[in-house]
């Protein structure tokens, strides 16, 4: 506002000066042309030459003649001396203007030759000429004061009106922005006060429908995922607590009693058991490792050209040896691009699952279909009810709770190997077979696969 303020100022200076200025000129214009002299608006102020005027009254009288309102005029002789005025008591009048020759010109302040002078007194234009054959300046003044007065009060507006406009300004902005920021003042305050024990609490989402709510809303899908977070790492911690609880009050228990017998006989017996739940605290301790791995950083692979068809083959040749049941296997080459190691991991959980659930037999395939891989295991033992398809790919989920943690597995396998298959951009689905029996099935695309780690 104050460099406002100051340009204003000048501005109107400037138009203050100007306008006077070319009202001097038009009187003089004016002026001229009543006495006789060929005078127009090219001329006034330049050069027209010597101007030469007869006249048989005296210079007092043809004051009163060439007299305009509004205006000073005044007649200079070589001395600089004013001998004649209208109205006659600007004779006192001190005007400042140089004694000109006859033919010359002089102006306080003219348009376009650089800065304009501040608003003095008057604003004149002078010309040099010869009355009656005697030399003598020629002047025409224009009084300034009502120009002056006019930016006093413009000054004195700015200078008083300026700080209390601020002032206003400053405290209207103030109490608008608190109260547009209001909102976001309670929802801090809300989110604050929210805390792990009542991540059920939601900030008020204000009805404005602007940045606020927009705001709010995204606080409270933000608290929303972290509910959901805090409940699925608070059922993590439970369900591998109780996972681990189990094999190790077995190991207790057996290390205790074979501890109390003397002879050491019962340390043969108990070995089987000892190794048997190392093994499935080792299977769980991993299972938990790489979901750890995954919900961290997500899961990592080392991507190169697989034949599925080998990874396949060699799990089924793995689990044959110890299976209760008939496996038939038909698989085709097929060639995909992944983490083999990964892959391998799905296949053997699969056929885990397949081999604790089935009744007599399981059925292993592998085929080309389009641009996709297939895997399907299939078994003959008890169907995924519809609404526990996707169920069964939770963490910790067992659907059948009659059988016992010792010939189950840990609920781990089926969510790792959904986390795994997601990774190679494929699918991994639970429904049913043609015949009714229990199928898994695996696809993966075979070309576009994740770029290599």
């Amino acid at each position: 506002m104050a460099v406002a303020g100051v340009v204003l100022l000048e501005v109107l200076s400037r138009a203050a000066v100007g306008a006077a200025h070319d009202q001097a000129v038009a009187r003089q214009t004016e002026i001229l042309q009543d006495l006789g002299v060929p005078w127009g608006p090219g001329s006034a102020g330049g050069t027209a030459g010597e101007t030469a005027v007869f006249t048989r009254a005296g210079l007092g009288e043809l004051m009163l003649r060439l007299g305009r309102p509004g205006v000073i005029v005044q007649l200079q002789d070589e001395e600089g001396r004013v001998v004649a005025a209208s109205p006659a008591s600007a004779l006192d009048t001190d005007l400042s203007v140089p004694v000109l020759e006859p033919g010359e010109s002089a102006e306080s302040a003219a348009e376009g030759e650089g800065p304009v002078p501040g608003t003095d007194d008057f604003v004149y234009v002078a010309h040099g000429m010869y009355v009656d054959g005697r030399p003598l300046t020629l002047t025409v003044a224009v009084p300034m004061a009502l120009q002056q007065g006019t930016l006093r009060t413009v000054s004195l507006f700015l200078l008083v009106g300026g700080p209390v406009l601020s002032l206003l300004g400053a405290a209207l902005m103030w109490f608008l922005v608190g109260r547009s920021l209001a909102p976001v003042r309670r929802i801090t305050g809300q989110v604050r006060r929210i805390g792990t024990a009542r991540l059920g609490e939601r900030v008020d989402v204000p009805p404005t429908r602007d940045e606020i709510a927009a705001l709010a809303t995204t606080m409270n899908g933000m608290l929303d995922r972290l509910q959901a977070s805090d409940r699925a790492q608070r059922r993590f911690v439970a369900d591998a607590s109780h996972e681990l609880r189990s094999p190790l009050a077995t190991l207790t228990t057996t290390i205790e009693v074979a501890a109390s017998d003397p002879s050491g006989a019962a340390w043969p017996e108990v070995a089987p058991v000892l190794r048997s739940q190392a093994r499935r605290m080792g299977r769980l301790v991993e299972d938990l490792l790489t979901l750890a791995k995954i919900d961290d950083a997500g899961l990592r692979l080392r991507t190169a050209d697989t034949d599925l068809d080998e990874v396949v083959r060699e799990e089924i040749a793995r689990m044959r040896p110890a299976s209760r049941h008939e496996v038939r296997v038909q698989v085709d080459p097929v060639r995909v691009r992944g983490d083999a190691s990964r892959l391998q991991q799905v296949v053997r959980n699969l056929l885990s699952n397949a081999e604790r659930h089935a009744d007599s037999w399981i059925s292993v395939s592998l085929r080309a279909e389009g641009a996709e891989a297939v895997v399907e295991v299939v078994n003959d033992g008890g169907t995924i009810a519809p609404e526990d398809r996707e169920r069964v790919f939770e963490r910790f989920v067992r659907l059948d709770d009659s059988r016992t943690r010792d010939t189950g597995g840990s609920g781990l396998g089926l969510a790792i190997s959904r986390e795994i298959v997601t990774a190679h951009a494929g699918t991994i689905t639970a429904d049913e077979d043609r015949g009714g029996h229990c199928r898994f099935t695996v696809r993966l695309p075979r070309e576009n696969g994740p770029d290599e780690d």
